[in-house]
């Protein structure tokens, strides 16, 4: 699998979240799942830009431990984030199904932000009505990462709200270009 070319068009998960004044919405909406270590993860399609292959990662001088470095994607620098530790998690990758999916985050123009899956599943769609807040921890835990959980195919998949995971580095912290 070398890419992943959408015709979603490009959108926020709050604004989504946001849309029916209180009503349910019946049309489903469209989903990346992807595997971050060993646990299920979606993703709004609409942020997805490309899934590609993994391939050598230029490590940056003085980079923060979260940034593996960057990328040359035909001719564009991207920034290729750890996401596993900055949602807590050890990274397992196993390099034959490894993949580097590219996100575009953040207001017009768009940001690229790179991150290595270790494994991408699927595209599903999913119901509104089919999402469940994400749990109340009731300890210091921020679940404004994401938009909450849903079962696919009897599993937990947390559905992560990337423009609100990275909102620093959706403004241009990593812009290469």
């Amino acid at each position: 699998m070398s890419e992943l070319q959408t015709d979603a068009r490009p959108s926020s998960i709050d604004s989504w979240m946001e849309e029916d004044d209180g009503a349910e919405t019946l049309e489903p909406h469209t989903y990346v799942t992807l595997e971050l270590a060993g646990q299920v993860f979606a993703v709004d399609v609409g942020n997805v830009r490309e899934i590609l292959d993994l391939q050598p990662i230029s490590r940056l001088p003085n980079a923060p431990a979260d940034l593996l470095g960057m990328i040359d994607v035909r001719g564009e620098g991207i920034a290729v984030i750890d996401l596993p530790s900055q949602l807590g998690l050890m990274h397992q990758a196993n390099p034959e199904d490894a993949r580097i999916v590219v996100f575009e985050l953040g207001p017009e123009p768009r940001k690229p932000i790179g991150v290595i899956a270790d494994r991408v599943l699927s595209v599903v769609a999913i119901a509104k009505a089919d999402i469940e807040p994400a749990p109340d921890a009731m300890s210091r835990w921020r679940s404004d990462a994401m938009i909450g959980v849903a079962r696919i195919d009897g599993q937990l998949t947390m559905m992560l709200a990337l423009d609100r995971l990275f909102g620093v580095a959706a403004s241009g912290l990593f812009d290469f270009a």
